[in-house]
């Protein structure tokens, strides 16, 4: 442990395991603070499990309010969690208006009416120790036990599954921060398009988790989020112990969402993508789960599959093989 600045964006793994140290386990706490792990389960007298998670917006959001609440409720979701009481803490700076505070609160209405969670209370301050809005959140769900799939509980021979695709709120985020440049590169639809991306085909991973969490074969979820799909694949793997194989030309990927990462040199597997969940599944079972995933309108991917440790974690094309890159930041912070 030393005095060095550390990097933008999530801690690095080594600094959060030393942090995480410092906790001792807690009564009724099944699942606690652990590398990877999207939310802790607690136990309470009888059979439903407290699934709690939190997280911060601190991208620029054209819709703050509402974007805290699917990422808190991606995080419940992808532990098998359904999304049930929301409280949020706001701070902004000084200058901000209450008409933008009244955007906020009703961008929280909306999520949560989206996602089946109510609104139960928090904080909001206007405080100089910000130069931007931070929107942080917290959501709390309920699962019954064999619902519950934590990311770290993936198994050797395990099958990858990603929905939807990946670097969908990197899309957003990017064409947000530089909005004009993107329009002026690949026209006014394609920056529409892209801008929308936080909606269609939108950063939610509730209703793919829902569906995944019921199949017996599914073991372990995860949401894709800050440092993208290799950070994810890297969590997963870490927290149980596995490597991982990954097929790069089966990783799905949309059209605007390429053009960008490559525009603005951005390394797609590095860009945060809420939108996308992972799973590990069973091989004998991983056909039930994609055409389950199919028929409620959420395709999945298979990209590749969970190995034993010692052979690391690879990414391969055609006959190449190179090793699954690590982001000590997310990519988007390197232009917002």
């Amino acid at each position: 442990m030393d005095g060095s600045a550390l990097p933008e964006g999530k801690l690095p793994a080594a600094v959060l395991e030393r942090l995480l140290e410092r906790f001792g386990a807690a009564a009724g706490v099944e699942l606690g603070p652990a590398l990877g792990e999207d939310a802790a389960v607690a136990s309470l007298a009888g059979e439903p499990r407290l699934v709690m998670a939190a997280d911060p917006i601190t991208f620029p959001s054209p819709d703050p309010g509402w974007h805290a609440v699917i990422v808190n409720a991606n995080d419940v979701a992808a532990t098998g969690g359904a999304p049930r009481w929301f409280l949020s803490s706001v701070i902004a700076p000084p200058g901000t208006d209450e008409a933008w505070l009244a955007r906020v609160a009703g961008g929280i209405a909306r999520g949560c009416e989206e996602v089946g969670a109510a609104p139960v209370g928090g904080h909001t301050e206007i405080s100089a120790s910000v130069s931007t809005p931070v929107v942080a959140g917290t959501m709390i769900g309920t699962a019954t036990p064999e619902r519950i799939k934590p990311s770290g509980d993936a198994r050797e021979g395990d099958m990858i599954v990603i929905t939807k695709g990946i670097a969908i709120e990197a899309t957003a985020v990017v064409t947000g921060a530089e909005g004009d440049a993107v329009e002026a590169r690949f026209g006014r639809g394609f920056r529409e398009r892209a801008e929308a991306f936080l909606r269609d085909p939108g950063i939610s991973v509730a209703a793919e988790a829902e569906v995944a969490a019921g199949v017996l074969g599914v073991r372990a979820m995860h949401d894709v989020t800050e440092g993208g799909l290799a950070t994810a694949l890297h969590e997963m793997a870490d927290c149980a112990g596995l490597g991982v194989v990954v097929a790069d030309t089966e990783i799905p990927r949309f059209q605007e969402s390429k053009f960008l990462m490559e525009h603005f040199r951005l390394d797609i597997l590095g860009a945060i993508g809420s939108g996308a969940l992972l799973i590990a599944c069973s091989e004998p079972e991983t056909a039930d789960l994609l055409d389950r995933l199919g028929e409620a309108g959420c395709p999945g991917h298979v990209i590749g599959r969970f190995t034993q440790r010692s052979s690391g974690a690879v990414l391969v094309r055609g006959s190449a093989r190179r090793p699954l890159p690590r982001f000590p930041a997310d990519e988007v912070t390197r232009i917002v």
